[in-house]
């Protein structure tokens, strides 16, 4: 992945995807609860309303609204066959009707916020000349409306976006040895963050006069330097650097044979090459 950013981009995406389907969801699920209640609401009513609410609860309704210090009273009407009506069975029972009548008192917000609504019905005939206004409820809490609505695409959303997460840690961390730079004997080199790796594809720990060794050896056409190129281009105010240049090439031996298929040869004490070992047998 040339843009590291990229998969930062995916992932959001895909998170704010299943985010979205979420909601969306969950509000659809909502909406199609409130258009339940409203067809049982009405098919109730067109059944005969009379029996759900009678005269002698209006009349109730009345004296507990005028003893109630604010005037809100809301009466609950349990009624079988609302609930029979209600196309989702989970609702029937937690599903009612409740009714006002519209005066001067009168207040149509809801105060339940763990509950869903239907519209309002107005009745205004029959009632001794009280114009009553009905609802449908049915009491669900957030929780159990998420547990109804489908989910499956905000999930699938969800895990992409973990297993996007996941393999892209994965191809990231693996990604160095790609950009790495023709092997050589098991030494590769990365110009993303100029570390050397070696046959395991994991960097190589090289001190800073090391790295600048091998970095030579590495440019060099034939892998191959001469004792004056190293010790002008290490040392270049040292008049005699035999002895440091001996111990360097020493420690770096054992280095670059640990962990790659090279080997430092010396000619003679004249020049220095990275060869690939032979395997005996």
């Amino acid at each position: 992945m040339e843009n590291k950013f990229i998969p930062v981009a995916m992932f959001m995406m895909l998170m704010m995807s299943s985010l979205f389907s979420v909601h969306h969801n969950y509000s659809v699920t909502k909406n199609g609860i409130t258009a339940d209640l409203n067809h049982a609401l009405v098919m109730t009513l067109n059944n005969g309303v009379r029996s759900v609410i009678t005269q002698d609860t209006i009349k109730a309704y009345k004296q507990l609204r005028a003893s109630s210090a604010d005037g809100r009273v809301l009466i609950a009407v349990s009624d079988e066959r609302f609930c029979r009506f209600l196309g989702n069975r989970k609702l029937r029972n937690n599903s009612f009707i409740t009714f006002d009548v519209v005066d001067d008192n009168y207040n149509n917000t809801a105060t339940d916020n763990s509950v869903i609504s239907s519209d309002t019905i107005i009745l205004n005939e029959g009632y001794g000349g009280d114009v009553l206004a009905v609802r449908g409820y049915a009491r669900l809490s957030s929780a159990a409306i998420f547990e109804m609505s489908d989910q499956r695409m905000s999930l699938a959303f969800a895990i992409s976006a973990l297993l996007w997460a996941v393999l892209s840690i994965v191809y990231i961390k693996r990604s160095v040895s790609v950009k790495c730079n023709t092997d050589f004997g098991g030494l590769s080199f990365s110009e993303d963050n100029g570390c050397f790796y070696g046959n395991d594809n994991s960097a190589i720990h090289f001190t800073p006069m090391q790295h600048k060794l091998v970095m030579m050896f590495w440019n060099s056409p034939n892998h191959s330097l001469t004792k004056e190129e190293i010790c002008d281009e290490l040392w270049p105010k040292k008049i005699d650097a035999n002895d440091t240049l001996y111990t360097l090439i020493k420690r770096l031996k054992v280095v670059v044979e640990t962990n790659t298929c090279l080997s430092i040869v010396s000619d003679r004490g004249k020049c220095y090459s990275l060869e690939i070992r032979k395997i005996d047998g």
